[in-house]
């Protein structure tokens, strides 16, 4: 049996226009392996579209792609230790 949502519930739903990876997984230690961090990110994501399966590919890629982002170093910081 289906149940009626109401709006508040809807809203609730509906995940934000963009979603960065998850603040937990931005805080954690270098030494985390990539990983449990793709695997929190990805499941931060498929939360934050309100559980909605279907999507574990992308949210897995897309947790990837932040990843390797994240992982790169600044310009600055390539610039420091290149002198």
């Amino acid at each position: 049996m289906k149940h009626a949502h109401t709006a508040s519930q809807a809203a609730k739903a509906a995940p934000p226009a963009t979603v960065d990876a998850p603040a937990a997984a931005k805080a954690t230690p270098v030494t985390e392996s990539k990983d449990e961090f793709v695997r929190q990110a990805a499941y931060f994501y498929y939360e934050a579209r309100g559980r909605v399966g279907g999507h574990e590919l992308d949210d897995w890629l897309r947790a990837e792609a932040e990843f390797e982002r994240q992982s790169r170093p600044e310009a600055g910081d390539a610039d420091a230790a290149s002198h």
